[in-house]
This record gives structure tokens, C-alpha cells and sequence, in this order.
């Protein structure tokens, strides 16, 4: 009977804190954006039409998304308008999405800008709460024209363009995204942390449209014109279908960041001209880097732990993939039961080096990681290349499949890596319509002479 009525108390105690936190958040009412002796500043909004001030609810307790768009309503109405928002810490709750219009603007915050994984310093730094019903295009930055160019004066200048960019700020979705929290933790459902075993992909049944109903933070649209540059630097997202999600940049700088627990973390649907993707860290998640179409672009010193897929890569021109670390060990969680360093679909004039990959686990490559079946595709896989240059990489595999594969490829060289695999596996094949490739293998067993020891 004690031990019954334990289990019911435990019950009772849960049913509590979720009732708790499913509660509904009274919305901060615009009169209160204006700063008082009560009320102090947490946003500055410097322009070049002067400074301006506003309170805007820093506490998570109050939902901000009307007051938010409100004070960037009131700033995309100041003519040929540029924008630096500063966010004071804090915990700024959205529950609805919110657009911006303005043409060039910078969001920075303020703190230690971090997220802990179990959620125990969730309010250092500067941090977007976005609720259930914030999505699925959480802050949507959309192009504006001006009423004139610079410096030619022309006018009017009719061309829509967009300049974003964002730093030290954390977005923290609502985790009704990106994991499947059926079987696994949420902090916002008030689950003790338990990562082993998820899978980092909405679990069977969740969405009706995946890509309709998916929380995407910071989303940058098709439309008319163009978004000339965009840079993020040391943000941080988490619990997420999508990080960042970009119809196509012209310049972007994606550094020092953070990408956790999610679908994907970088998106982009376009060509992205000189895309440098660096020094970032990606754990617990099922793709890093969809990119469509990069050239002249460079990805390079980022990190990946516990992450399926690290680069699916549609065309890669001009460009480099360089001194990445791929860590995936045999505890790892579900999606990196799964994997692939890359897939590049077709690419010209491509280097590869420098990479270190650690993969500690037999696994084939899938679409998501909730697919039964393996799609053929390799660990390390090229198709339709033409003089990729991959060589002085360190692979460590446990895989009994082929690691490196050279699909309908030419002119390629594939030379001095170190490759390791299971018994029944491969370093290196080619398929398909394969010509002038040079393959050389790294055998430790045949080596020149050492020098003599001289002390």
C-alpha cells in the first residue's frame, strides 16, 4: 500500500510540473516597452537615425513576441535603416514567429552565451526561449529595398538585399523538433538527462509534414533580390529541426558556434558564393551541413561528435573541406549509429586534407536516422567529380564496407591516407563510369629506412 502510494505521489508530483510548465504565459503589453525607473533598458538599438531604448521582458516568464516585433516594426519604418540590437542577458520567451524587415541589421547579446546540455546554466548569456507555438519559421529576415544606392546616389533603387548578422546569441527550441523525445529526454518536459540510445530525428508518426510542422530558428527565405552576406559567430542552438535555415547568401562567415541536439544544423537551399564554415561544434545531431551549392567556399576546422552525417553536399566548386575532426565512439548516441563524413552528389576543382575521422562503429549510411534499410551509399562517397584532390587524411573505421567511394569520377587522386576497416571492408573503390584515377594507399608495413638514433 506504501509502496502504491509512493507511485501515485511520484505521478502526481510529474503531472504537476508538466501541467506547470504547459500553463499559458501572460504576453508583455506594449506599454511596458518603453523605459522607466521600473523599468530598465535591455535592448539598445543603435541606427542611423540615432539611439533608441526599450524594456523588453528578459525573465522567460513573460511571453515578448508582439513586443519584439513591435520594436522591429517601429525600426524597418525609419527610412534606409541600419541596425545594431543589443540584448541584454536574460531569457527572452517567443511564442509566435516574428519577421524582420530591415535591410542591414546586427542582433548581438550579452553573458556567457552558453547553453549547459542538461540545462543547468540555461540562463547565462543571452537566450531566445522559443515556445510551442514559435515556428515552424521562428525569426524569418526577409530582403528590403532603398530608397537610393551608395555610393553611386542612384535612386530610385529598387534592388530588395539583406545583410544579417548575429552573435552571441543561444536559440533554445521548443524540443518538439529535432528529437525523439517519446523515448528520450526534454528539458522543457522535465525529463532526468538521458541521451544514450536517441535518436536525433522527430520519432515515427510525430508530424504529419516534417518540413511544414519542423522549428526552424533563424530562417533567410527565397525571395526577390538577394541576401549579399550573412555572418553568425558564437551562438549557440539547440533542440531544433533546423539551426540556421538560408535560401542562399552570397558571403557568408558561420564561426564559432554551436549545434546541438537537432536535425540539421546548417541549411542552405541555394548557391552560397564564399561560404566559410569554421571552427564550429556539432554534437547530437543527424545532418551539420546541408548545402546545395557552395564555390569558392571553405569548411574547414569544425568539429563533430555523436553526428550521422557531417557534409551532404549537393555541387562543390572551388573549394575545400580541411582539417576536420569526426569523433563517433561506441557509446555514442542513436545517430551516430549511422553515418557518413560526406556525400558530395557532384564537385570540380575540390581538396579534401588534413581531416581526422574516427568512426567506432559498423555502420551504413541512411537518409534519417529512422530508416530500416541502408541507401548504398559509402562512408566517404564522390559522384560525378571531377579533379578532387583527397589525400593526407586519417580515417579509422570499424566499417565492413567500403570507406572511400569514387562514383562516375575523373581525374581524381586519392593519395597518402591512412585508412583503416573491419574485415570485409574496403579503403577505397570506384563504380560506375570511372577514368584517370590515381589511387596510392599509405602501408606502414613498406617504409624507407630510418635514420639512426643520434642523441
Amino acid at each position: 500500500m506504501k509502496s502504491h502510494l509512493r507511485v501515485m505521489g511520484l505521478f502526481m508530483l510529474c503531472l504537476t510540473q508538466v501541467q506547470a510548465q504547459e500553463k499559458e504565459i501572460k504576453a508583455q503589453d506594449l506599454q511596458d516597452l518603453s523605459v522607466t525607473q521600473n523599468r530598465f533598458s535591455t535592448v539598445e538599438v543603435i541606427t542611423n537615425h540615432g539611439t533608441r531604448t526599450y524594456h523588453l521582458d528578459n525573465t522567460g516568464d513573460v511571453e515578448v513576441s508582439k513586443a519584439l516585433q513591435a520594436i522591429l516594426d517601429e525600426i524597418s519604418a525609419l527610412p534606409n535603416v541600419s541596425a545594431t540590437f543589443d540584448f541584454a542577458p536574460g531569457i527572452y520567451y517567443l511564442d509566435a514567429p516574428v519577421t524582420v524587415s530591415i535591410p542591414s541589421i546586427k542582433m548581438q547579446g550579452n553573458g556567457h552565451g552558453g547553453i549547459d546540455i542538461h540545462g543547468a546554466n540555461f540562463e547565462s548569456g543571452t537566450i531566445f526561449r522559443l515556445g510551442k507555438n514559435c515556428g515552424p519559421n521562428c525569426i524569418t529576415f526577409k530582403r528590403v529595398a532603398r530608397t537610393r544606392a551608395f555610393p553611386s546616389g542612384e535612386t530610385p533603387w529598387k534592388v530588395r538585399n539583406l545583410k544579417v548578422e548575429l552573435e552571441n546569441l543561444a536559440f533554445a527550441g521548443y524540443n518538439n523538433t529535432g528529437v525523439d523525445t517519446a523515448h528520450g529526454y526534454s528539458r522543457f518536459r522535465g525529463d532526468e538527462p538521458n541521451f544514450r540510445g536517441l535518436h536525433w530525428y522527430p520519432g515515427e508518426g510525430r508530424y504529419k509534414d516534417v518540413e511544414k510542422e519542423g522549428q526552424r530558428a533563424i530562417v533567410l527565405p527565397r525571395g526577390s533580390g538577394k541576401i549579399e552576406m550573412f555572418r553568425v559567430t558564437g551562438c549557440y542552438f539547440t533542440d531544433l529541426y533546423v539551426g540556421l535555415d538560408v535560401a542562399g547568401s552570397d558571403v557568408s562567415y558561420i564561426d564559432k558556434n554551436w549545434f546541438g541536439q537537432m536535425t540539421h544544423g546548417i541549411r542552405y537551399h541555394g548557391a552560397g558564393q564564399v561560404t566559410f564554415i569554421s571552427n564550429n561544434c556539432f554534437a547530437d545531431l543527424e545532418t551539420a551541413m546541408t548545402l546545395a551549392h557552395p564555390v569558392m567556399s571553405s569548411l574547414h576546422n569544425n568539429t563533430f561528435a555523436y553526428v550521422s552525417k557531417c557534409f551532404e553536399i549537393g555541387h562543390l566548386e572551388h573549394s575545400s573541406i580541411v582539417g576536420n575532426t569526426l569523433f563517433n565512439w561506441k557509446i555514442s548516441t542513436g545517430a551516430a549509429a549511422y553515418g557518413a563524413f560526406c556525400h558530395i552528389r557532384r564537385s570540380t576543382n575540390v581538396t579534401i586534407t588534413g581531416n581526422s575521422i574516427a568512426h567506432y562503429l559498423d555502420s551504413r549510411k541512411r537518409t534519417t536516422t529512422v530508416d530500416t534499410e541502408s541507401n548504398g551509399q559509402s562512408f566517404i562517397q564522390f559522384d560525378n567529380a571531377k579533379q578532387l584532390l583527397f589525400s593526407n587524411n586519417v580515417v579509422h573505421t570499424l566499417l565492413t564496407q567500403t570507406v572511400i567511394r569514387l562514383h562516375d569520377c575523373t581525374d581524381c587522386v586519392i593519395t597518402d591516407n591512412i585508412i583503416s576497416h573491419a574485415e570485409g571492408g574496403s579503403a577505397v573503390a570506384q563504380t560506375g563510369q570511372c577514368s584517370h584515377n590515381y589511387y596510392r594507399a599509405v602501408d606502414p608495413k613498406t617504409s624507407d629506412p630510418f635514420d639512426e638514433y643520434t642523441y
